[in-house]
C-alpha cells in the first residue's frame, strides 16, 4: 500500500506512525471533553492519556517481538524500528491499562470512573490507528477474489481480505455505542468494551492471512487465546460489579 506517505526534506513520514498519532490525538480530545463534562481535571486526564499511550506502545511492541521472536533473535536491532509497524494491540491495551490504574490511583482518582470516561476515546483512537495498518499493508487477511485488495508489499499480487478495515469498522461501532451509553454502574463501559472487542477480535482473527506467531491447537492465534481470556474476565467483572450496584 503506502507505508511512506511523503518526505519533509530528508525525513520520511510513515503512514503507520501518522495514523497512530492521529488516533492518539483524537482519543485525547474526546477524553478531555468527557472529563470536562464530568467535572474532572482535563489536565489530569491528558496526563493519563499521554503516559498510558507511551506505556501501551512499549507493551504492544514487546508482545509483537515475543510473537516473532525467531526473527528478532536474528536481527535484534530491528526491535527499535517501531515506525515501520509491528505492534500487537492486546500488549498495548494491558500495559497501558496497568500503568493507567497505577497513575490514576496515585492521583487519588477512581480507576473505574476514569476508565468509563476514557474507554470510548480509546476505541476511537484504535479505529483510526487500524487505518495505519491498512496503509502500511500489515495485518492483512486471507486471499479472496470476491472481497479483496492487493497489498503490493507482501509480494504475491493476490487480493486479500482487508481485515484492517473490518476491525476499524467494528471498533468504530463500539465507540459509537459506548459514547452514547450512560453507565449504570462504575466500570460498565470498560467491561463492555473489553467484552465486545474480544468477541470482534476473536472472529476477525479467523480471516487473517499474515504471520501472527505461534498457533495453538492448530487453530487459535495468540490474540484469539487472549481474546477468550479477556472475554471471560470482562464478563465476570461485569456481572460482579452490576450485582454490587443493586
Amino acid at each position: 500500500m503506502y507505508p511512506e506517505l511523503f518526505r519533509i526534506g530528508p525525513l520520511p513520514v510513515y503512514s503507520y506512525g501518522l495514523f497512530v498519532f492521529l488516533g492518539f490525538l483524537a482519543a485525547t480530545i474526546v477524553a478531555g471533553r468527557r472529563a470536562k463534562k464530568a467535572g474532572l481535571s482535563r489536565e489530569k486526564i491528558l496526563d493519563v492519556n499521554v503516559y498510558s499511550f507511551l506505556a501501551g506502545i512499549v507493551g504492544a511492541r514487546i508482545l509483537y517481538v515475543l510473537t516473532e521472536y525467531k526473527y528478532y533473535l536474528a536481527a535484534p536491532l530491528e526491535i527499535l524500528k517501531i515506525w515501520e509497524g509491528g505492534l500487537v494491540y492486546y500488549g498495548g491495551l494491558f500495559s497501558g491499562a496497568v500503568f493507567c490504574i497505577w497513575y490514576i490511583k496515585k492521583q487519588k482518582l477512581d480507576p473505574l470512573l476514569v476508565g468509563d470516561l476514557i474507554i470510548p476515546a480509546v476505541a476511537l483512537g484504535q479505529a483510526i490507528g487500524r487505518l495505519g495498518c491498512f496503509m502500511r499493508g500489515c495485518c492483512y487477511g486471507r486471499e479472496s477474489a470476491d472481497f479483496g485488495i492487493v497489498f503490493k508489499d507482501i509480494g504475491d499480487n493476490k487480493p486479500h481480505i482487508p481485515t484492517q478495515l473490518i476491525e476499524a469498522a467494528f471498533v468504530l461501532a463500539i465507540f459509537r455505542f459506548l459514547i452514547a451509553k450512560k453507565p449504570k454502574f462504575k466500570g460498565e463501559l470498560v467491561f463492555l468494551y473489553l467484552l465486545l472487542y474480544a468477541f470482534a477480535r476473536f472472529f476477525i482473527e479467523f480471516l487473517r492471512g499474515d504471520e501472527r506467531g505461534p498457533v495453538f491447537f492448530s487453530v487459535f492465534s495468540v490474540s484469539q487465546l487472549v481474546s477468550i481470556l479477556t472475554a471471560v474476565l470482562a464478563a465476570v467483572l461485569y456481572l460482579r460489579f452490576k450485582k454490587q450496584s443493586k
